[in-house]
């Protein structure tokens, strides 16, 4: 993340990056990841904010954008999909399924509308966080690490104000067990549907890359009306 090189603008008396994600961190925190990119680039930024593979961490993919048999491409080096600490749910290609074995199979001939297959993702994802929570015995500051690879499908399928209420649990949730989560928006930063979205999250993090160059970050923390300047990915 390159974190000792991001500085927020405004000179000697705004708050140190360092001390502001550090404090995000205790808390629990959710992050929307903004900005039209490549795929590598945005595997990259999953990777970082996923955690390097020698951190003990507990992590869950979410995949509304990607079928489970890519899962290993947004793992950091080390880990892999078929990893203990590791869970895959897969709600791609209108087939959902969580890697283990834990979920009721669908019935065949059963239609599932979007607002009710939201749901139903969103059980998926408190059967993983009580999971691992319980697994580890309360999971520890940050352990806890989950990506959500795109929020454009949701926002698709459903109606705005179901994916406000939808996400509102799962970032609940995160915060609960002091986690950190991302979910990407795919989408410029300046899109209406961002600044629509922003109070349900504690930080921003945009992204670009332009005419091939090396792809670039900041941070927006609302909370404290700062944000970083731009740093290499």
């Amino acid at each position: 993340m390159r974190s000792a090189e991001i500085s927020f603008r405004g000179g000697d008396d705004s708050p140190k990056f360092h001390d502001v994600l550090s404090d995000l961190k205790r808390r629990g925190c959710n992050i929307l990841v903004t900005g039209r990119v490549s795929e590598t680039t945005t595997n990259r930024t999953t990777m970082q904010l996923l955690g390097a593979s020698t951190e003990e961490r507990k992590r869950i993919l979410v995949l509304t954008d990607t079928v489970a048999r890519y899962a290993n491409s947004k793992l950091p080096g080390g880990t892999n999909a078929d990893d203990p600490d590791v869970w895959v749910i897969d709600w791609g290609d209108d087939e959902r399924a969580a890697s283990r074995s834990m979920a009721a199979p669908s019935q065949p001939g059963v239609t599932v509308s979007s607002e009710e297959s939201l749901r139903e993702l969103r059980g998926d994802i408190v059967t993983a966080v009580s999971f691992f929570d319980e697994w580890a015995d309360g999971l520890s500051t940050s352990e806890l690490r989950l990506s959500f690879d795109s929020l454009i499908k949701p926002l698709e399928q459903c109606e705005q104000e179901t994916v406000e209420q939808f996400l509102r649990t799962v970032t609940a949730l995160v915060r609960g067990v002091s986690g950190m989560a991302h979910y990407h928006l795919p989408v410029p930063d300046s899109n209406s549907v961002v600044q629509e979205l922003t109070p349900l999250f504690d930080a921003r993090v945009e992204l670009r890359q332009t005419n091939g160059l090396v792809p670039e970050q900041r941070w927006h923390i609302p909370e404290y009306g700062q944000t970083t300047n731009w740093v290499r990915l």
